[in-house]
């Protein structure tokens, strides 16, 4: 990305807003329906600001939530979500995705959104294989990315456009680029299920 997420920390939920409102084709709201109120412990790894995860707490209170995040700023925007809700199971770590501080396999669900397209094929791969030695055997990884547009429509082309504006000029095209299947088995996981969106798509994977 051609900024920090310090930097942007303050309004990046109004651009995630902006970017994810369209009711049923909300990947945000898909992610949520993925996840049981049952006592699972949830990894949400690059949190930032808690998108993900702040409504799954509100929402499912038998859910435990760790989100690690090796941004500051960031963090401070969602603890403050975290205090302005009074969630209790719900809690930010300070913490690198590439050197993550926890058990193996300690994780029922392990989740990564919108961060895999900024990483260079090592930072991916350890952050996969990190991810994939948290989870229990029978774990699940959801992963949500961006892909090219299957629209004509205006406005998803539009809006594509504008992230690739903001985004890596090198990395972004090259994720794109990957085979998905062969991507995620070289790090352990197979895909079960994809859904897609105007120009996002989430994946459900599993532990090979």
């Amino acid at each position: 990305m051609k900024f920090s997420y310090n930097t942007v920390a303050l309004v990046f939920d109004i651009i995630d807003k902006i970017f994810f409102r369209l009711g049923r084709n909300n990947p945000r709201k898909a992610i949520y329906n993925l996840i049981p109120n049952s006592s699972i412990n949830i990894l949400d790894v690059c949190t930032g600001t808690g998108s993900n995860v702040i409504k799954i707490a509100k929402d499912k209170p038998n859910v435990k939530i760790t989100g690690i995040d090796n941004s500051q700023g960031m963090l401070n925007v969602g603890l403050k979500k975290i205090s302005k809700h009074k969630l209790n199971n719900i809690n930010f770590l300070l913490q690198d995705a590439v050197d993550m501080q926890f058990e193996s396999k300690s994780f029922d669900y392990a989740l990564i959104s919108l961060i895999l397209h900024e990483m260079d094929k090592n930072t991916s791969y350890k952050t996969l294989q990190n991810t994939y030695n948290v989870l229990k055997d029978n774990g699940k990884l959801i992963v949500f990315e961006f892909i090219y547009p299957e629209s004509k429509k205006f406005l998803p082309n539009l809006a594509f456009k504008l992230v690739k504006k903001v985004e890596d000029d090198n990395l972004f095209p090259e994720f794109l680029s990957y085979n998905k299947e062969e991507y995620f088995k070289n790090n352990g996981f197979k895909i079960d299920k994809i859904h897609k969106f105007q120009y996002t798509v989430i994946y459900e994977l599993v532990k090979i």
